[in-house]
């Protein structure tokens, strides 16, 4: 607040607005067109399918992801002032691939992620039915994606980190070496540092965006 007050908090939201649909888009799609095909592999093994269809839904996504998150965590650190100013000095500077610096370290940060948000979001969300003797309503879908994801932002903070130093080019090197550095400046702390802002955005978002496409899906198969 004291650096750029209201709107600087807001830094970077044009970028996440434009990357936000396609994601959602290519995540969903890819998640459940794989879990039917993943199921007839390997039989009726719910975390492994939703696992590795999760995780493959990830990965698409971050073909978007990534140079959304490149731009935006620029603009948020005060890199630059627009989304046309960010991409077109990172087109300038460093080229088409300049947008995918950090990708196999997000990747690698997306599909833990995925292995414990999807699973366990859709066990709680059979808990909850189970114990309520009908199929959870969308606004119990979101909470339940709030809860998952929530723990799951929690955990996978380390990675996180990693990720971020390297979007923001305080790392010249891989994932491991970006690890250590970190854990040379402090410590198993240091790993974890934002894990407070990430848990709570991940959790709140996670309500938003489960409860939005459960409450998208009951009303496609109304029709």
């Amino acid at each position: 607040l004291a650096a750029g007050g209201f709107r600087g908090i807001y830094r970077g939201l044009a970028a996440a607005a434009v990357g936000s649909a396609p994601q959602a888009a290519l995540l969903f799609s890819t998640y459940e067109t794989l879990k039917p095909r993943i199921k007839s592999q390997i039989g009726d093994r719910p975390v492994a399918v939703q696992g590795c269809a999760a995780s493959a839904g990830e990965i698409m996504a971050s073909l978007v992801r990534v140079p959304t998150e490149v731009v935006k965590q620029r603009m948020q650190a005060g890199h630059f002032g627009s989304l046309r100013e960010a991409a077109y000095s990172i087109m300038t500077k460093e080229g088409p691939m300049g947008f995918y610096a950090g990708y196999p370290t997000m990747v690698i940060r997306e599909i833990p992620f995925a292995l414990i948000q999807f699973p366990l979001w859709e066990q709680l969300k059979q808990e909850v039915g189970d114990w309520q003797g009908r199929p959870t309503s969308p606004w119990q879908g979101a909470l339940c994606g709030s809860l998952a994801g929530s723990f799951s932002a929690a955990v996978t903070t380390p990675l996180d980190v990693a990720k971020t130093r390297q979007m923001l080019g305080q790392s010249s090197g891989g994932f491991v070496v970006t690890i250590k550095e970190v854990y040379g400046e402090g410590g198993a702390l240091a790993l974890f540092r934002g894990v407070g802002p990430r848990t709570f955005w991940i959790g709140l978002g996670g309500f938003v965006f489960f409860g939005a496409y459960e409450k998208s899906s009951s009303l496609f198969r109304a029709t």
